[in-house]
């Protein structure tokens, strides 16, 4: 029988459950596995839905939002965020200028890949 002859089998849980919806996993089952559901269709709608939600500015909304800031802490976090953006910024200037001086370094021909051997 199978269990005798078998010390093992992996079966994946995506295949088991049916989680990816493409028709090319519906058409690709390995033989040796059962297929108990078929979530990846309902996936797929939860996460098209979820989308349209947020796109929609229906989610969150005040519903899913049960958390409010206070006002001292909301006004730290708007300057964290703005101390983050300033360093972002920051941080892009200087490896914007490090391209610049390696473009300017490569017009000058400074490292001589210009002169033919």
């Amino acid at each position: 029988s199978f269990q005798v002859h078998t010390s093992g089998q992996v079966l994946v849980f995506h295949d088991m459950l049916g989680m990816l919806s493409h028709p090319h996993h519906d058409a690709f089952m390995p033989k040796f596995c059962k297929q108990y559901a078929s979530v990846g269709h309902n996936i797929q709608d939860g996460l098209q839905t979820f989308k349209h939600d947020v796109e929609g500015g229906v989610f969150p909304g005040e519903e899913f939002a049960p958390y409010l800031m206070k006002d001292d802490e909301k006004k730290l976090f708007d300057e964290m965020l703005q101390n983050d953006s300033e360093e972002r910024i920051r941080r892009h200037d200087a490896a914007a200028d490090k391209y610049v001086q390696t473009d300017e370094y490569e017009k000058l021909d400074l490292y001589g890949k210009g002169k033919s051997s």
